[in-house]
């Protein structure tokens, strides 16, 4: 494994984790603002005010979420981790001489055919 794919691998685990976590802070953020806004406004300064509702917010979007989440993550482990376990465990050769990338479509597992 070589700088370029370690770097292709913190790229990618950064997108998914966006990706992932995006929502829920978008979410956050513009709930965190209309009760500020509120509290602004009615000159209520109750720290209860701002912390109850963002704490059922995040457990219900999370809830909600979840098969989006975990299918995010699923897919990144089977095309990121899973097929890079698989190149190590055959030798990153098997495509004709070229290093196994990951997503080609290459079966790593299949063997070389003789001629």
């Amino acid at each position: 494994m070589n700088e370029t794919e370690v770097i292709e691998i913190c790229r990618t685990s950064i997108i998914t984790l966006v990706i992932v976590c995006g929502p829920i802070l978008i979410i956050m953020m513009v709930l965190g603002t209309v009760i500020s806004v509120f509290q602004a406004v009615t000159q209520i300064s109750e720290q209860t005010l701002a912390m109850v509702p963002k704490v059922m917010l995040v457990f219900g979007l999370s809830i909600l979420l979840m098969p989006f989440m975990l299918s995010e993550l699923t897919s990144f482990f089977q095309h990121e981790v899973a097929d890079r376990i698989v190149a190590i465990g055959v030798g990153a050769t098997q495509n004709g001489g070229a290093p196994f990338t990951p997503g080609s479509g290459v079966n790593p597992g299949a063997a070389p055919t003789a001629q």
